[in-house]
């Protein structure tokens, strides 16, 4: 497994295990979202600025989409996250 180090926004809290992360990137002039599940022990609130660093994994989940039909998505986890406030933009 390879070690990533994102700058996230928690975006929902799984009690107990960890949160969904939110990384804003801006891909051929368009922002677009990649949200992230980080597996930590470490207290983070929604809406925070945090710095993860962990294992990157990536897995196909399947779910069933608003239009009745199946779906599947290559869903990013980072395991043994450590995180840290992120610096401040100033």
């Amino acid at each position: 497994m390879a070690k990533v180090t994102v700058e996230l926004e928690v975006n929902r809290i799984i009690e107990g295990y960890g949160f969904k992360g939110v990384e804003k990137v801006t891909i051929k002039g368009e922002e677009r979202k990649i949200y992230y599940t980080c597996w930590t022990n470490d207290t983070v609130r929604e809406g925070e600025l945090v710095s993860v660093q962990g294992l990157l994994g990536v897995k196909l989940e399947e779910f069933t989409g608003r239009d009745g039909k199946p779906k599947q998505i290559a869903a990013i986890h980072i395991n043994n996250a450590k995180v840290q406030k992120a610096d401040a933009p100033f």
